[in-house]
Order: structure tokens, then C-alpha cells, then sequence
């Protein structure tokens, strides 16, 4: 019980700031869907009491397990989009490519979304040319990393500040602490957070959005149960894997980032219609 209520509540996804108004938008923010060549930026933070020493052997370990992390992340994913017949490359080496690395110091409560997001905001926008980096890398989309060097008192949870309507910056962000949860993340929370920029709903809560609700979260559990939206952790041990993503991604995650323009389930269950559907 303990182990799935930490399953349950890792990696929230945070929506308040999200408004129905995106539903008439054609705009999806810096990470649309994952066909095409995305890049992600990695910005290593030091906020809350927590710090990165890049002299430090045991901090150069992290930095190289999280380069890792995200490049089997990355390879997921395309290997997703292919089976829906797309191309998808993902750029997210920051060790060979040093433009896609940075370096903040952050003088905000990281547990707090709202005053992070704008510091995070006017930070790439003032330190990131983005649309210089799109074009260097022909890249169609562009996801941010804001990673903070966490031990086992972090309270704090891996989250995605995604696009809504309204929203004063088109920057998309994943806040990964290293550790979350008293549980260092895996290469399939990285996956899951970058799903989450391009429009994935999670499938372990509840969210008006999308229209899930109780008895939807169920059918998921009975139904989905490997959903990498669902749960990060390997269905058989039921521990996170380090090495490789064990997890599946459905019909309706591939829906909801613009794989798919169609999902039995959507109609079934009466959910939401896909933002990548309205606007077409």
C-alpha cells in the first residue's frame, strides 16, 4: 500500500493554471507533439538550500547519470512515435552539445509554481535564444529542464509546467529533483515529464480537463496498469529500472501528444477531445 501510494503521487502534473480558452487555441507552447526533432535544455539549478559543485565526483556522477537518463528517455519516446508511423528525434546530450547546458541560481520557493515558473520564464527569456537554437538544430520543439541537486529530505515533487492559455511565456518546463519522494528518479519519469509537455494527461489522478474522473482512473488501473502515464515504476518488480523504460505508452497518451488523431477509448469513457485534434 505504501508503495503504490508513493506511485500515485510522483511526478504531479500541475494544471490549475490551465484554462478551458486553450481549447480554441492553435497554440501549443515550445513542445507541440513529438514528431520532428525536439531538443531539450538543460538548466542545472541551485534553489531551496540545494546546490550543484561540478568539481564534486559525487555531483559529476549525477550529472552524468541525468545526461543518461534523458537520452534513454528521449530514445523511448521516438521509438513510440515510430510505431505510429512518425519520425521523432530527440536532442538531449548537453556533454556533447554544450548549448543545450545551464547554470541558475534561483532565489524562489521551488514548491511554489507560480513564483518559480516566472523566474524560470524570465530566465530563458532572457539568458536562452531559444528560436536561435531551434534553428541551429532545425528543432521543432524545445523542452526545459530545470534539475536541482536533491538528497533524501527533498519534499518537493518532479512536476511539468505545460502550456495554457493565457500562460505570459511559451516555455515549457520539467522541474526534475534528482531525488523526489525518497526515491531517485528514473529514466521513465524523464519520459513521462517530457509526454507531459506535448499534451499527456496523468492517468493516476483525476482532471477536469481532460474530463478523467474517479471511475476513469480505475479502468486505467485495471486496464492500463504498465501506462507510463499511469506509473513509472516496472510492472513486474515493481521498483524503478535505471537502465531502460519497461512501460508502455496506450492508444490515449499517444492521442493526447498528437500521435493519433483518433482513440476508442476517448469516446468510450467520454473524455476530453485532444488539443492536437481542435486545432486542426
Amino acid at each position: 500500500m505504501i508503495l503504490l501510494l508513493n506511485l500515485l503521487t510522483f511526478a504531479t502534473h500541475e494544471l490549475e493554471g490551465r484554462n478551458v480558452a486553450l481549447k480554441d487555441s492553435y497554440y501549443l507552447g515550445s513542445a507541440k507533439t513529438p514528431e520532428g526533432r525536439t531538443l531539450v535544455v538543460s538548466i542545472f539549478a541551485d534553489a531551496d538550500g540545494y546546490s550543484w559543485n561540478f568539481d564534486s565526483d559525487v555531483d559529476k556522477n549525477t550529472i552524468d547519470k541525468v545526461n543518461r537518463y534523458m537520452k534513454i528517455a528521449g530514445d523511448y519516446i521516438e521509438d513510440v512515435a515510430a510505431d505510429y508511423g512518425k519520425e521523432s528525434e530527440f536532442i538531449t546530450d548537453f556533454q556533447k552539445n554544450s548549448d543545450l547546458f545551464y547554470r541558475v541560481s534561483l532565489d524562489c520557493d521551488m514548491s511554489n509554481d507560480a513564483t518559480r515558473s516566472y523566474e524560470v520564464w524570465k530566465y530563458i527569456d532572457k539568458n536562452i535564444d531559444t528560436n536561435a537554437l531551434k534553428e541551429k538544430y532545425d528543432a521543432d520543439n524545445v523542452i526545459y529542464f530545470v534539475i536541482n541537486n536533491t538528497d533524501w529530505n527533498n519534499h518537493n515533487i518532479t512536476s511539468t509546467r505545460d502550456w495554457y492559455s493565457g500562460m505570459p511565456y511559451p516555455y515549457e518546463i520539467v522541474y526534475l529533483f534528482t531525488i523526489d519522494d525518497k526515491e531517485a528518479n528514473c529514466p521513465a519519469v524523464y519520459a513521462h515529464e517530457m509526454l507531459h509537455t506535448f499534451g499527456a494527461p496523468d492517468l493516476y489522478t483525476t482532471a477536469d480537463y481532460y474530463g478523467i474522473n474517479k471511475d476513469d482512473v480505475k479502468y486505467f488501473e485495471t486496464n492500463m496498469p504498465n501506462e507510463i502515464m499511469y506509473t513509472c515504476s516496472d510492472l513486474r518488480s515493481s521498483k524503478y529500472l535505471y537502465d531502460r523504460i519497461s512501460n508502455e505508452v496506450s492508444e490515449l497518451t499517444a492521442y493526447y501528444v498528437g500521435l493519433t488523431d483518433s482513440c476508442d477509448l476517448v469516446t468510450e469513457l467520454g473524455l476530453e477531445p485532444s488539443d492536437h485534434v481542435n486545432k486542426k
